[in-house]
């Protein structure tokens, strides 16, 4: 950030925004030790996500979207996610408007769910280039 006290105010108006729309345990950090924290909580969604179906391997998407259109993006992809029956946790650092899903595949996955996962990270790609 600018300065310290727009970095605090910023982040005030992020736990707002998540307040408002049922986010919670929000943290944000100025800290190295703290940051260390948050960034390896971070690192770890990976695992968390593929505990979600043991034996399959994630496939990490990243997308940038302009941060007006963040929200819009991640709610179009979260519905496709749910409607195509993919398993697919999404996460983002708002603050950059980036965030990632991460698709999970397992070795016997029939044709049919691999087929969906694909279509899924395709539109997810179709959907940030159109932001």
């Amino acid at each position: 950030g600018v300065s310290e006290r727009a970095v605090a105010e910023q982040a005030e108006q992020a736990r707002g925004c998540c307040a408002n729309f049922g986010g919670a345990d929000f943290e944000w950090a100025s800290g190295e030790a703290d940051r260390r924290r948050l960034w390896q909580a971070r690192h770890n969604t990976y695992y968390a996500a593929l505990a979600l179906r043991p034996g399959s391997r994630g496939i990490v998407t990243d997308a940038a979207v302009p941060i007006s259109h963040l929200a819009e993006v991640m709610e179009a992809t979260a519905r496709d996610v749910d409607t195509s029956g993919v398993v697919g946790p999404i996460f983002g650092h708002a603050g950059d408007g980036n965030f990632h899903a991460i698709l999970l595949e397992h070795p016997d996955d029939p044709p049919e769910y691999v087929a969906a996962l694909n279509a899924v990270h395709a539109r997810l790609i179709e959907r940030a280039l159109a932001a």
